[in-house]
């Protein structure tokens, strides 16, 4: 679920940032990455509203999000700790306004 709107949902900078998720049938990284895109997953008009909000300028990560338990740099006792990896980051170019792409001048791999 997208987190709530604000007041000020733009950053100081005036980019908004979003976290991105590339991963459906098979990891979607090395498509998008190789085209300089993002595509939303979902083809039935889920999220389409937030990828029309994206804009040339905004900042685009695409994350993992996962639990882990062992190897962490802090002791949590055992207990399951939610992880977020960040796999790629871009500056997103031009938005296709079609509710599922976006142009994207990926940085070099994280």
């Amino acid at each position: 679920m997208p987190a709530p709107e604000t007041e000020d949902d733009d950053a100081d900078d005036g980019a908004t940032y979003w976290f991105v998720g590339a991963v459906w049938d098979e990891d979607q990284m090395p498509r998008f990455l190789d085209n300089g895109i993002w595509e939303n997953g979902y083809t039935e008009g889920q999220f389409s509203d937030l990828v029309r909000r994206m804009k040339a300028g905004d900042r685009i990560a695409i994350k993992a999000s996962f639990v882990q338990k062992r190897g962490l740099p802090f002791d949590v006792g055992g207990k399951p700790v939610s992880v977020m990896r960040i796999k790629a980051t871009g500056t997103i170019l031009e938005n296709l306004n079609d509710g599922r792409t976006v142009q994207v001048a990926w940085d070099l791999p994280c």
